[in-house]
């Protein structure tokens, strides 16, 4: 996800938003289609395997399913990659209003995925391809939405910006962050020395550097260091709410998934419907910062909560405080970033992604 987002916005003005949008798609089809060969390999013609044959189908389904989830990140991280800027373009005049907006669809997914996962529980667990194929479901509806669509024209390139300085935009601090983040994620892949790593950053900033002349603008700098702590308190706790909430929901005989469905219906309707007039009464920075004085109230509370009522105050703090992170800081860096096109927009949101990846991990 991360890496994709990343490398299309350096040529994704060129190529079109369309094409993103079927790459994106063929990307799904490619993953449904992994993902179920992974399945038969393990029950040929439906039978069940035992033993050493048992283990070796599953050495090679866990092979199809690893390379079929690298092949759906690919396929996320080009979503967002084309939505991000279109969103950008159309509302120029209100980036922060309409990239939460647009965001809000995030929680939504949240929402309507853990309730689905909460009441098929049984039935995913016996049949996993269930998962699959409710998926597909919303490939289907994106397709029939944004197909017949005209995409507008970038606003960089409309406004007569180079690529030469999109890049200088960005600067070369801001590449070696990226670039950092990007090679050091296909070691984890490829499973090269670390010095290779660090051969490959070096010599891609050097030829950035050598191509946009240009250390980048600080503001750009700091966006880049502050994503990282951000994404993590949003995305990081949400990846392990589940397991920190396991004990005293079970307790209550509740689902721990509930948390995550309570505090995301949270983000999804203040995102829609009061981030226009928050942003408008506040402004974007001032909206951040009243968030992550409720964040860091609501994250020490969920920490020590024990009873029912108690875990739902400490979410719902927490998912007020968590709710404009992403998209305001998106939009601002798209407002103060005009000439950054895609490229600035899109890296803070991959570096954002990356580094909040290992902390989603923990449940």
């Amino acid at each position: 996800f991360a890496i994709t987002i990343i490398l299309f916005s350096f040529f994704i003005d060129r190529v079109g938003y369309k094409a993103a949008m079927f790459f994106s798609a063929i990307c799904y089809v490619i993953y449904a289609v992994m993902v179920l060969n992974a399945y038969s390999l393990v029950h040929p013609g439906g039978a069940t395997l035992s033993g050493e044959a048992l283990t070796l189908a599953q050495n090679k389904a866990w092979g199809v399913l690893y390379w079929g989830s690298v092949i759906l990140g690919l396929g996320n991280g080009t979503v967002e990659a084309f939505a991000n800027p279109v969103v950008a373009t159309l509302f120029n005049r209100e980036k922060v209003k309409w990239l939460n907006t647009l965001h809000s669809g995030w929680p939504a997914g949240l929402v309507l995925g853990g309730v689905i996962t909460i009441l098929l529980d049984t039935a995913v667990k016996n049949d996993w391809r269930i998962v699959v194929y409710l998926l597909a479901l919303p490939v289907v509806v994106y397709l029939v939405m944004l197909a017949p669509a005209r995409f507008p024209v970038q606003e960089r390139v409309a406004s007569g910006t180079t690529y030469r300085e999109m890049l200088a935009e960005f600067g070369v601090v801001g590449a070696a962050f990226a670039s950092y983040m990007v090679f050091r994620e296909l070691q984890n892949t490829f499973k090269w020395d670390n010095s290779i790593t660090w051969i490959l950053v070096a010599a891609s900033a050097v030829a950035y550097g050598a191509y946009a002349r240009s250390l980048g603008r600080p503001l750009m700098i700091v966006f880049c260091i502050i994503m990282t702590p951000l994404a993590i308190t949003e995305l990081g706790t949400d990846g392990a709410i589940g397991g920190l909430m396991m004990d005293p929901m079970e307790k209550a005989h509740l689902n721990p998934a509930w948390v995550l469905v309570y505090t995301s219906a949270i983000m999804m309707v203040l995102r829609f419907f009061f981030a226009g007039p928050l942003v408008a009464r506040f402004t974007p920075l001032g909206l951040l910062a009243g968030c992550t004085a409720l964040a860091i109230v609501g994250l020490n509370l969920l920490a020590v909560a024990k009873g029912l009522a108690f875990i739902f105050i400490a979410a719902s703090i927490y998912g007020v405080g968590k709710s404009f992170f992403w998209p305001t800081t998106l939009g601002i860096v798209s407002e103060q970033f005009p000439k950054g096109g895609a490229l600035t927009l899109n890296a803070i949101a991959g570096i954002g992604k990356r580094y909040s990846g290992p902390s989603q991990c923990f449940d």
